[in-house]
């Protein structure tokens, strides 16, 4: 079995991979908290007035979705990566969701 040294990695590098990694990892943390801090607010806006738990409910439901399918979606962009390359498949990430997050800008209230 034979081992190979790691490659010595300048520390300002190394600073900056980590200052943007925890930044990133913020805003998509940011998102989260912003739509759960905002559930009522959303289950108002979204959903029939007629049984406001009800509502909620839906809203953490999708809520729920978006945990549940995060996994499935590394997994599947992981090896999207290793097989077309990881800026193309950053880039595609990018742009799907811009995507979605113009759609849900468009997206009409149910108030």
């Amino acid at each position: 079995m034979t081992t190979t040294a790691a490659e010595h990695v300048d520390p300002a590098t190394l600073k900056k991979v980590i200052v943007a990694a925890a930044i990133g990892n913020f805003v998509e943390w940011f998102d989260f908290a912003v739509y759960g801090f905002l559930a009522t607010t959303i289950a108002l806006q979204f959903f029939p007035s007629g049984d406001s738990s009800a509502a909620l409910l839906k809203t953490f439901a999708v809520f729920a979705v978006a945990f549940a399918f995060r996994p499935l979606g590394g997994v599947f962009f992981g090896m999207l990566g290793d097989r077309i390359g990881r800026k193309k498949t950053l880039a595609m990430t990018i742009l799907l969701m811009a995507g979605a997050t113009t759609l849900i800008g468009l997206l009409p209230t149910y108030a």
